[in-house]
């Protein structure tokens, strides 16, 4: 009879166990997806603290409008304009900081909303313009240490070169996301 308590005894300590490393994982897998950890090391910026915090020099040229103003959602913006004209052209800069305590290294700058048809006649282009922050030459790879801002310049523009005879009004809806993974 005592060996029949015993053998319930260590299957009730092997279940008790197997449920608390379960809860143990659980949270931990929790944790990770609450602080942005993607399994492959990329973190998004709004999860770590390296968001968008200005944007500025918001310039035109020609009849070109920004419609409203820039969106901002941790890393990535989104913003309207319209191009009336060939050399008309659109531009800000954006700011990104770290705040976090963990350093970020540049991983891809994504631009979304031009048509293959659209690109054809416009140009649209996200450059680093703060090179005492970028680190390395190349800016796949540059690093963004705990504290430190890089600025990014956005530009939008009519080609130039087009046939004047083309008359053909640009509004578009652009968006861009700057990637960063933990480094």
């Amino acid at each position: 009879m005592e060996k029949k308590y015993q053998k319930r005894y260590i299957v009730l300590g092997i279940i008790i166990v197997v449920v608390c490393v379960l809860i143990w994982r659980v949270s931990t897998s929790f944790a990770f997806v609450n602080q942005g950890y993607t399994g492959n090391n990329i973190v998004s910026g709004d999860k770590w603290g390296i968001n968008i915090t200005e944007i500025s020099e918001v310039t035109t040229l020609g009849n070109a409008q920004l419609v409203k103003d820039v969106s901002t959602i941790g890393t990535t913006l989104n913003f309207d304009v319209l191009l009336f004209n060939p050399g008309d052209k659109v531009s800000f800069n954006v700011t990104v900081e770290n705040t976090s305590s963990l350093s970020g290294e540049l991983y891809a700058l994504t631009l979304s909303g031009l048509s293959k048809v659209d690109a054809e006649h416009v140009t649209y282009q996200i450059l680093p313009i703060d090179s005492s922050v970028i680190h390395e030459k190349d800016v796949d790879g540059s690093i963004i240490k705990s504290g430190e801002k890089q600025v990014f310049r956005i530009e939008v523009m009519y080609d130039e070169n087009t046939n004047q005879n083309i008359e053909h009004e640009y509004s578009l809806s652009l968006g861009s996301t700057i990637i960063y993974k933990q480094k």
